[in-house]
C-alpha cells in the first residue's frame, strides 16, 4: 500500500511538473505577442527620415528649373511658352536626382502609390517642408525613447541616434541638401536595432539592410567608392540569412540584382548605380513583405 501512494504522489508531482511547464510555454508565447506590437513612433521616424531625404534630393532639379523660369521671364519669352516648358522639365528622370528612383520603388514596395515626386515651386519651400519633419522627429523621439530605455536598448545606441537627430537638425538648419540626405539616412540607421524588441531578428535585420542601399548611392555620389563597396560587401554577407525566409526566386532575384550593383560599381559609373541600387531595394522592400506575412 505505501509503495502505492508513493507511486501515486510522484504521478501527482509529474502532473503539476507538467501542467506548469505548459502555462510557462503559454506566458512565453504571450510574451513574445507582446514584443511585435512595434511602436508606432519608430515607423513614424523611418516615414520622416523617407520623406526628408526624397525632400532634399529635389533641392538641385528645384533650383536649375527656378533659374531657367528666370532666364526664360528675362528674355521676354511668352506666357504660354513658359508654362509649356516647365511642365516638360518637370519631368524628372534618374539622372536628375540621386535616391528618387530608389526611394519610389522603396514607396511602392510598402504600399505607397506616390509616383516621382515633382519639384516644388521654390526651394523654400521644401526647406520648409523639410524643418516642420525634424519638428516632428524630435517630437516622436521624445516619446520613443522612455520605450527604448524600459526594454534595455544599450545607452550607446540611443546616444548615437541623439548625435545624428542633432546632425540632421544642424544640416536642415544650414540648408545643406546633401548634409541633410546624408544624416537622414545615417540616422535610419539604429532603428533596425530600435526595432530587435518588437520584431523578429529577419525584420529588424532587412530594415538596416535598406539603409546600406541607400548608403552606397549617397557614397558613389561623392565619389567615395571605397564606402560604397563596403556597404555592398556587408550587403552581401547578411542576405543569406534571408534564404529561409524567402521562395527560391525571390531569394535568387535579390542575389541576382547584388550581382549587377557589384559589376556596376567596379565601373564608378553613378547612373548606372543609381538603376541598379534601385533594384536592389525594390526586392529587398519584397522580402520584407514576405518575413512580414509569415
Amino acid at each position: 500500500m505505501k509503495i502505492r501512494n508513493n507511486v501515486i504522489v510522484l504521478l501527482l508531482l509529474v502532473l503539476m511538473l507538467f501542467s506548469a511547464g505548459c502555462g510557462g510555454e503559454k506566458k512565453s508565447e504571450e510574451n513574445r505577442q507582446e514584443q511585435k506590437e512595434m511602436p508606432r513612433a519608430i515607423t513614424e521616424i523611418e516615414k520622416g527620415l523617407l520623406s526628408i531625404m526624397q525632400q532634399a534630393d529635389l533641392i538641385p532639379v528645384t533650383n536649375r528649373l527656378s533659374g531657367q523660369a528666370q532666364s526664360k521671364a528675362a528674355n521676354g519669352a511668352g506666357e504660354d511658352k513658359k508654362k509649356e516648358s516647365s511642365t516638360q522639365e518637370k519631368t524628372l528622370t534618374f539622372e536628375e536626382t540621386l535616391l528618387g528612383e530608389l526611394l519610389q520603388r522603396e514607396s511602392e514596395g510598402e504600399g505607397n502609390e506616390n509616383g516621382m515626386q515633382e519639384p516644388p515651386e521654390s526651394t523654400e519651400a521644401i526647406w520648409d517642408n523639410i524643418k516642420e519633419t525634424i519638428t516632428e522627429l524630435h517630437m516622436r523621439w521624445n516619446e520613443l525613447e522612455p520605450l527604448l530605455t524600459e526594454e534595455d536598448i544599450p545607452p550607446a545606441q540611443i546616444n548615437y541616434f541623439e548625435e545624428g537627430l542633432d546632425s540632421l537638425t544642424v544640416s536642415g538648419t544650414e540648408q545643406n541638401y546633401f548634409g541633410t540626405m546624408a544624416a537622414a539616412n545615417q540616422l535610419s540607421s539604429p532603428l533596425a536595432k530600435f526595432m530587435a524588441p518588437f520584431a523578429e531578428k529577419t525584420i529588424s535585420s532587412a530594415y538596416e539592410l535598406k539603409f546600406h542601399v541607400r548608403n552606397i548611392v549617397l557614397q558613389a555620389a561623392i565619389d567615395d567608392y571605397t564606402g560604397a563597396q563596403e556597404s555592398l560587401d556587408y550587403l552581401k554577407e547578411q542576405t543569406p540569412a534571408l534564404a529561409n525566409q524567402l521562395d527560391k526566386e525571390e531569394f535568387k532575384a535579390l542575389e541576382t540584382s547584388l550581382d549587377n550593383l557589384q559589376r556596376v560599381l567596379q565601373k564608378q559609373n553613378l547612373n548606372l548605380v543609381v538603376l541598379n541600387a534601385a533594384v536592389v531595394m525594390e526586392n529587398m522592400v519584397k522580402a520584407i513583405e514576405n518575413i512580414s506575412q509569415e
